[in-house]
């Protein structure tokens, strides 16, 4: 099976062919994401004519319930939720939340394959959350499961250096300039720190996961022992693994893929 399949966020559109595996089979195509949903439409389109495939897939920013967006994601233009993907993709078709996909990616073929129970945070200039339970991604009563602003994202890394005066402004020279000494950095990158690591015990006591796995840009600032250390001193009797993610920036497009394979069998 041939899947197109597309991951839609606010700064980039990215797409590409893969199998019923997850195996990408051609190369990832990237655009910027456009000001309006007509272009977006159209950039869809353009690629339908490009391949040749058995069904489609999209993870997308925004609620997704019932192979269906629940409103404008916030980072997307006016009319996108009410694109007619049925006459873009004129071929069986899923939709699923981008960090759903995303996880599901991982749970499949990273470091959340094989576990019952699992979380994956992912941490970029804001917070994605996508949860496994009992072996099924938990959507919630309209698909709004893990939307939720955790306070470690890179703008409140960023608002936290403001705050203790560090001269950097960008998240990796602030972990930089706090692993050379920086006070003022340092400080920042440790309440950052310390807000990932409370926010892992929180949900840990709420959903007792055998493990988090960390996507995004600033997963790679993590210091994965010292949590998992630490989460497992506060909570010994259920202490939570933690990974990185190992699927990559193209976990969106693997797991909506994934899905859209296996609903089709």
């Amino acid at each position: 099976m041939q899947i197109l399949s597309f991951d839609i966020g606010g700064s980039k559109i990215a797409y590409a062919m893969v199998d019923e595996n997850g195996k990408i089979i051609s190369s990832v195509q990237t655009v910027p994401t456009p000001q309006t949903a007509e272009e977006i439409k159209l950039i869809l389109q353009k690629a339908t004519t490009e391949f040749v495939y058995d069904a489609c897939a999209l993870a997308t920013a925004g609620v997704v319930f019932q192979n269906k967006l629940q409103g404008k994601p916030n980072n997307l233009p006016k009319g996108y939720d009410k694109i007619d993907f049925a006459t873009v993709f004129k071929a069986p078709y899923i939709i699923e939340n981008d960090a759903n996909a995303a996880m599901y990616a991982e749970y499949k073929i990273g470091n959340l394959r094989g576990v019952k129970n699992g979380i994956m945070l992912t941490l970029g200039t804001d917070t994605g959350c996508g949860l496994i339970c009992d072996g099924r991604i938990l959507h919630g009563k309209c698909g709004a499961t893990g939307e939720f602003s955790f306070p470690f994202s890179g703008r409140d890394l960023k608002r936290l250096a403001a705050e203790h005066n560090a001269a950097q402004t960008d998240c990796f020279a602030i972990y930089a300039a706090a692993q050379q000494g920086d006070a003022a950095a340092r400080e920042a990158y440790h309440v950052w720190e310390e807000n990932l690591i409370a926010g892992l015990k929180l949900l840990n006591a709420l959903l007792d996961t055998e493990i988090f796995v960390l996507s995004g840009s600033l997963s790679k600032i993590v210091d994965y022992a010292k949590v998992a250390t630490t989460l497992a001193l506060l909570q010994p009797h259920n202490p939570a693994d933690v990974k990185p993610a190992i699927c990559g920036t193209d976990a969106g497009i693997i797991g909506a893929a994934l899905l859209c394979a296996e609903s089709l069998q």
